[in-house]
């Protein structure tokens, strides 16, 4: 279940590298994107708060499998058929944030807080990302 989130970061670094071509689309596109990757930090960001609060984040592997199918179609025209697929399917992978949360609480306090790290810095990067395209004039 580790995976999942190497597997989250592993798509904003990759989104991040392609920041300039997402950058480059029109306006709508760009703002349709940012909306979305915001979302994406924004449940991210429960998910962790959630998990500090010893809570498992119920309803929220919902909503981030949502966010994975939607990715391909935000990014499809800017990267290419291949890689947006590659990328909504990995961060699809990556969904089951309840079963996360569940293996994360059951950690003693030293194992939790790296991974709880890597699930803030995947939502920051995220919403990073969203103002990095959204500036875009």
């Amino acid at each position: 279940m580790i995976d999942l989130v190497k597997n989250i970061l592993e798509v904003v670094k990759s989104l991040l590298g392609l920041s300039e071509k997402l950058a480059a689309a029109k306006r709508q596109r760009r703002e349709n994107m940012a909306a979305l990757f915001e979302k994406i930090s924004s449940c991210l960001a429960s998910v962790s708060s959630e998990i500090r609060m010893g809570k498992v984040p119920h309803g929220k592997c919902y909503e981030l499998e949502t966010y994975a199918q939607e990715l391909p179609d935000a990014i499809r025209v800017e990267v290419g058929d291949d890689k947006a697929t590659e990328l909504g399917n990995t961060l699809l992978s990556a969904h089951r944030v309840e079963r996360l949360a569940m293996e994360i609480n059951e950690l003693a306090e030293e194992d939790k807080e790296p991974l709880l790290k890597d699930i803030e810095e995947a939502s920051g990067r995220f919403q990073a990302l969203a103002n990095i395209v959204r500036v875009r004039p």
